[in-house]
């Protein structure tokens, strides 16, 4: 390896360094930030709570200086199917209103194989997806060793 290379691959690990260095920086004061929104929020929100004067929606509003809060009221519904499918088979309507969905399982088909000499066949059911995630890592770097 020449001197230039040398020097080349040793400015690359320093810059990488500063890189990795103000990376680790920038994401602690993200956290540290996103810690204290998070907190703010929550007072505002208990004060809101507490203080706050409903109007004819449900939302609470409250006066924050020169602006305004707002808790905003929301609803949804949800259908319950458990009292439904109680109430539909307390009428003797079960078989009315059910529906029959055939499905099968991993186990079940591997069962099944196996149990009948189709093994060979197994692997082609199963495809690798690949993913990458970025990990920073305070320790001895690979290279180092």
């Amino acid at each position: 390896m020449s001197e230039q290379d040398t020097t080349s691959k040793t400015e690359l690990r320093q810059l990488l360094g500063r890189l990795a260095k103000e990376y680790k920086e920038s994401k602690d004061f993200a956290d540290r930030i996103q810690k204290r929104t998070d907190e703010l929020k929550q007072a505002l929100v208990k004060n809101l709570k507490d203080h706050g004067v409903e109007d004819d929606r449900g939302h609470k509003w409250l006066a924050a200086g020169d602006m305004q809060l707002k808790h905003e009221r929301r609803v949804s519904r949800s259908f319950d199917l458990g009292a439904a499918t109680k109430w539909v088979k307390s009428l003797g309507a079960w078989d009315e209103v059910k529906d029959v969905i055939e499905v099968t399982t991993e186990d079940r088909i591997l069962q099944y194989a196996w149990e009948h000499g189709h093994t060979d066949v197994v692997s082609e059911f199963y495809s690798d997806r690949e993913t990458w995630a970025f990990k920073l890592v305070e320790q001895k770097s690979y290279d180092d060793e």
